[in-house]
């Protein structure tokens, strides 16, 4: 992802600014971004209701007799849902002898579905007499496509017209071409004198002393002309409201695996991360029961993202290995099959991203989708490959099989640029983006002065990838018949593993650069994109040692985390998106290629550096990014003020700590479920239960013993295979 948003040509996006308190809620692609207050101020930068990439209310502010309300509380019981106490202005003086004024306080729950929001307002008068009152709500839609909103560059729109019809509610249309957005209101109960004028619905009501008056309000977010949504009950209750949330949902949480261990912290942040990976689910790629995929990140990323989609469904492995056969599908289903500057694309790539806003519809950007990405492709191999040993049936992956041999000629063909054996990427437009790994923003990837390397450019964890989608799929391929191509792939990555080596390792340091650059040199630039590599396994044993020290060095372990650059770097910021910042998945990533080195010390202090930051934050949610300071005594974490929260690495991150203490390692189709737990001090006992591999199912029990060894106990039913208390044969997945 690019910060923030993406940079969609040439566009260039506003610093980002602190402003009033941002609440966002959401059910999928469907979210909400509003004040304290519950208002929509135009004057706030991407605040707003949005769906399909565009937003459909600009501006929405709820007064009495004219004077905004006052918020006194703030809940949220759900992703979905949010409940605004707000409190009217006092009414008038109050002279000597009489009684004070009434209090009235209103109360506004909003409940989001796909594609539409309930919003059921409450006035509540306290004691003195019937009051008679006015409610308004001011709104507009002004249907800005979402890219529109993040980078402040605004289109000048055709006419949007609004129709007002005190039967069938309030209706606003945008529409071009065949492009259409409209915005539907309908309420219940009528209140005679309701009326609509210069942009505000407008509801005389009376309120008796110490009573209540009730207005329902659906909002439809309708993407597209012949839709007629049905007026649904409006949700009154907790109960009804609950009913609302996805049947799937529901079954996601429960089918989960149960963790009890020591650690408040990561039992905390596994049952939010749970949580969170459910708020992210995309509806409109449902692809049959309980299969669905996560969006990468809420607000600004409520879309598929093919690298996102990719690590995230990976991350989850433990918890529900569907998702990454819906992952794979659907983004099988987008991979390229012709060349397209303008979208980067080429055939057998696998997407980057892909919008449904009108700039994505009528080509201002390429995201349609947008295969901006240089390692996606890679990373669809090597989960594909895991997912086969989680999975453990050759014969239901055998679908994806095609995508996989395309996915492997572009990486032999596109992704080795110079025929070297190496990957790189240079964008075919110079409106496109410039970096194309995960660190892809502008300035992401820096030589050691703090400028931009020249193009093509490959870094080190894209060849690390590859390593691992090579291999992992190797035995796949061998199982769907094809011995010769097996042969192959194992042979290559081999081959891969060696040159990496000498292209990569400093041998005055012993150090990996973080890529090389458009002259093959070295960019010696100290970042934590190595860990990567230790992760999938490409780093020789003779070397696992020193990237390990080099990354564990207090430039960039910062105590929180690693930085994404040193801070002896002369562009260090650690404010900024990618260079300084810790990003809690490329810390775990780091932490679980050193314990599957054995370097456990390392590994659980980086561990303990990210559940730390996660107890800080609030309701135990993990940001996407935060500020790499160096954490001291009575410290917390500062935040990133764009950070996307929820956002699916940084959940899918605690799954990936958890699976890395207990060195779960699955090998279905050899009959082997490798085993092995390595606990720290700081959680010395761990229960995981209801872990499903394949049709079968896992508990495992472990505790530390005083000398820091481990004692296990587990449970396997369902599949026929062996536990096996041990590390596995290979180190990539």
């Amino acid at each position: 992802m690019v910060d923030p948003i993406a940079e969609a040509g040439a566009l260039k996006v506003t610093p980002a600014t602190r402003g009033p308190q941002r609440i966002t809620a959401n059910h999928g692609a469907t979210f909400l971004v509003a004040g304290a207050d519950g208002a929509i101020s135009r004057d706030e930068d991407g605040w707003g209701l949005f769906h399909s990439d565009t937003r459909f209310i600009s501006r929405y502010q709820i007064e009495l007799d004219g004077v905004p309300l006052r918020p006194l509380s703030y809940s949220q019981p759900a992703h979905w849902r949010a409940r605004w106490e707000l409190m009217g202005a006092a009414r008038g003086e109050v002279a000597p002898g009489e009684q004070p004024p009434a209090t009235v306080t209103v109360t506004v729950d909003r409940t989001l579905g796909p594609g539409r929001m309930h919003e059921e307002i409450t006035v509540r008068q306290w004691g003195g007499t019937r009051a008679h009152l006015l409610l308004t709500i001011a709104l507009e839609s002004d249907f800005a496509d979402l890219f529109e909103v993040r980078t402040r560059r605004w289109q000048r729109r055709g006419p949007i017209s609004t129709t007002w019809d005190y039967r069938r509610g309030l209706e606003t249309v945008y529409r071009r071409d065949d492009f259409v957005r409209r915005h539907r209101i309908r309420f219940r109960p009528w209140v005679p004198g309701t009326g609509y004028a210069n942009g505000a619905l407008r509801f005389p009501i009376d309120v008796e002393a110490g009573k209540e008056w009730r207005l329902c309000l659906q909002h439809d977010l309708i993407d597209h002309a012949g839709a007629r949504p049905a007026l649904q009950p409006c949700p009154t209750d907790g109960q009804a409201a609950t009913r609302l949330q996805s049947t799937r949902q529901r079954r996601w949480l429960a089918r989960a695996p149960r963790l009890r261990c020591s650690d408040r912290r990561l039992t905390e942040a596994y049952w939010r991360s749970l949580q969170d990976f459910s708020s992210l689910r995309l509806h409109e790629f449902d692809l049959g029961a309980d299969l669905w995929m996560p969006a990468a990140g809420l607000p600004w990323f409520a879309a598929l993202f093919g690298r996102d989609s990719l690590l995230a469904a990976h991350q989850a492995l433990m918890v529900d290995h569907r998702l990454a056969l819906t992952t794979l599908r659907r983004l099988g289903e987008l991979q390229a099959t012709v060349e397209d500057p303008f979208r980067d694309a080429q055939p057998g790539k696998i997407p980057h991203e892909l919008r449904r806003g009108e700039w994505a519809r009528f080509g201002i950007v390429p995201h349609s989708p947008y295969y901006g990405t240089a390692d996606a492709t890679s990373l669809f191999l090597l989960l594909l490959g895991s997912l086969w040993r989680w999975h453990g049936d050759a014969a239901a992956l055998r679908p994806l099989e095609g995508v996989a041999r395309r996915c492997l000629d572009w990486v032999d063909r596109y992704g080795d640029l110079d025929g070297d054996g190496l990957q790189e990427y240079r964008r075919q437009l110079e409106t496109n983006y410039r970096n194309q790994g995960w660190r892809d923003a502008e300035d992401g990837i820096l030589d050691e002065l703090g400028d931009p390397p020249p193009l093509p450019i490959g870094t080190c964890e894209m060849q690390a990838y590859v390593f691992a989608g090579k291999r992992g799929c190797a035995g796949l391929f061998e199982a769907w018949g094809d011995a010769v191509t097996a042969a192959r792939l194992k042979q290559e990555a081999e081959e891969l593993r060696d040159r990496f080596r000498q292209a990569f390792l400093d041998p005055a340091t012993g150090q990996l650069a973080l890529a090389l650059d458009g002259s093959k040199r070295r960019v010696m630039s100290a970042t934590s994109n190595p860990g990567h590599c230790l992760w999938a396994g490409i780093v020789a044993e003779e070397d696992v040692g020193a990237v390990t020290n080099r990354l564990m060095q207090p430039d960039l372990c910062c105590g929180w985390g690693l930085r994404t650059l040193s801070s002896d770097h002369p562009a260090f910021d650690p404010h900024s998106y990618q260079r300084g910042s810790v990003w809690p998945h490329d810390t775990v990533i780091a932490a679980d290629g050193m314990i599957r080195h054995g370097h456990l010390e390392e590994g659980w202090r980086l561990l303990d550096g990210v559940l730390a930051a996660a107890a800080a934050f609030e309701g135990f949610q993990l940001p996407e990014l935060f500020s790499g300071l160096v954490r001291s005594e009575g410290d917390v974490p500062v935040p990133y003020p764009q950070a996307n929260r929820p956002q699916a690495w940084a959940s899918g991150s605690v799954f990936h700590a958890i699976r890395a203490i207990l060195g779960l390692h699955p090998d279905l189709p050899s009959g082997r479920i490798y085993l092995n737990p390595r606990l720290p001090p700081w959680c010395p006992e761990i229960s995981v239960a209801e872990i499903r591999l394949g049709s079968g199912r896992l508990a495992v029990e472990a505790h530390r013993r005083r000398d820091g060894s481990t004692e296990m106990a587990a449970s396997l039913s369902g599949v026929g295979a062996e536990v096996i208390q041990a590390d596995a044969p290979w180190l990539g997945e």
